[in-house]
């Protein structure tokens, strides 16, 4: 009875109205209905797409129930949202002039149109976890028993409907029983540009940077040429930051993190405060004095110089200026970056080239510990701030659900909510573009009422 883009036009409804019955009893009304069905209709022709009208008859809560339980909540049809939904955010981002060949910026200095940015959230269950206790039998296998709430007996399942996608996820507050999800975005500089690229679910707890890592490859298939730099918090460490630079060229702005733990690596930085660092070794220039070497070492993601005070401590003598970043590609199809630094010596001051990759097996960390762009950049504090926009994405979203908990049962389900909320904000971001596009370029002068003498 109706095609399958107008019952999902109702579930992007429903996070509007944060209710499908709501929604159904908005489009039971004839005007209401009407102008809906004449704005799909309208939008189909108008960016050329052959589908069937939608129906006379609106769509109403059963039609989505099904629809969603037989087919778009599904493996296949989650598949296949996963497969046509970034090429289609992508076609936005670059209508609104995201990703040009010809943008502003350079791999030594992004622009913010040439950036993406992430984040994972939890979403707390509809039901509340049901009391757990693990029994281990005679034989020394576990399992999971629920005790009954008014015999106390255990039972092999809940007495209570709840969840059965669970998963121990570990949040701000401690580990929760929840389900994870992320997403990837672009933004414009004006109101009404944020383009949700693509969106997934954390497949295990403990696994939200790699499903980012894999997701990423989505939005790097339509937007590879385009982006420069991809920004996410400090769930991305080396091990993820080396594999977006490799496979995507792309660099990464991601927090360090701050435990510090002392050892022969650590040392007393510019600000007196004691830190670890990761040695780079020795490198150096010649002089009309002869040879000229200089330790160096990051520290907190930047390339400093070493030097000893006078109780024969390690300490941070300079924190070496930024110069060119330089990409290349190998044979093998990945990518590799190198970084220029400027090295300040008495003797005349010189260039050295550093590369943030791991090269031995041995320096595997040498990724976490070397940031093309650190926390201290300037080029930082301009760019990580989109990072921030991200939690505004998830915080509108949960404002569309009930009391923050999702809105029907399994991961499949709420990752539908998640595609339904992309699809709202990146219609709205859409809209706003048209609108923008059709206005006249000057509004025509005003007649003064003291007419043409006043």
């Amino acid at each position: 009875m109706h095609p399958p883009y107008v019952v999902l036009a109702f579930g992007v409804m429903a996070r509007l109205a944060r209710s499908a019955v709501r929604v159904e009893r908005d489009l039971a009304e004839p005007a209401i209905w009407g102008f809906a069905r004449h704005l799909l209709a309208e939008t189909a022709a108008g960016s050329g797409l052959d589908m069937p009208p939608p129906a006379t008859a609106p769509p109403r809560w059963d039609h989505w129930r099904w629809a969603r339980d037989k087919h778009f909540a599904t493996d296949e049809g989650l598949g296949q949202l996963g497969r046509e939904f970034p090429a289609v955010a992508a076609n936005l981002a670059r209508e609104i002039g995201l990703f040009r060949p010809g943008a502003p910026g350079s791999f030594t200095h992004p622009d913010t149109t040439q950036c993406i940015y992430g984040d994972g959230t939890l979403v707390r269950p509809l039901y509340a976890p049901p009391v757990s206790h693990t029994v281990t039998d005679d034989d020394g296998t576990s399992r999971v028993l629920y005790p009954d709430p008014r015999t106390g007996e255990l039972r092999p399942e809940p007495a209570r409907r709840f969840d059965p996608d669970l998963q121990p996820h570990h949040g701000r507050l401690g580990p929760v029983l929840t389900h994870g999800y992320v997403a990837w975005h672009a933004r414009g500089p004006a109101p009404y540009q944020r383009v949700v690229l693509a969106a997934d679910h954390i497949a295990a707890p403990g696994q939200e940077a790699a499903t980012s890592v894999r997701l990423a490859g989505d939005v790097y298939r339509h937007l590879g040429p385009g982006i420069k730099a991809a920004v996410y918090d400090g769930a991305m460490h080396g091990v993820h930051i080396e594999q977006m630079m490799r496979r995507y060229g792309w660099l990464v702005l991601a927090k360090t993190p701050n435990a510090i733990t002392q050892g022969p690596t650590t040392l007393v930085n510019v600000g007196g405060k004691r830190t670890r660092s990761y040695p780079l070794g020795v490198v150096s220039h010649d002089t009309r004095a002869g040879a000229c070497h200089h330790q160096l070492a990051a520290v907190d993601g930047a390339v400093v110089e070493l030097g000893f005070d006078e109780t024969g401590d390690p300490v941070v003598t300079a924190a070496l200026e930024r110069g060119p970043v330089k990409r290349s590609r190998r044979a093998g199809g990945q990518y590799y970056f190198n970084v220029a630094y400027k090295v300040p010596c008495p003797r005349g001051s010189f260039v050295t080239w550093q590369s943030p990759h791991a090269t031995r097996s041995s320096d595997a960390t040498r990724p976490h510990n070397l940031r093309i762009i650190h926390e201290a950049d300037p080029d930082f504090a301009r760019l990580y701030g989109l990072r921030n926009d991200a939690e505004s994405f998830h915080s509108n979203l949960k404002r569309t659900l009930i009391v923050d908990r999702q809105m029907s049962l399994g991961w499949r389900r709420g990752l539908l909510d998640i595609y339904c909320f992309a699809l709202l904000n990146n219609a709205l971001t859409e809209q706003r573009s048209r609108q923008a596009r059709n206005a006249p370029s000057a509004r025509p002068a005003r007649r003064s009422r003291l007419g043409a003498g006043g």
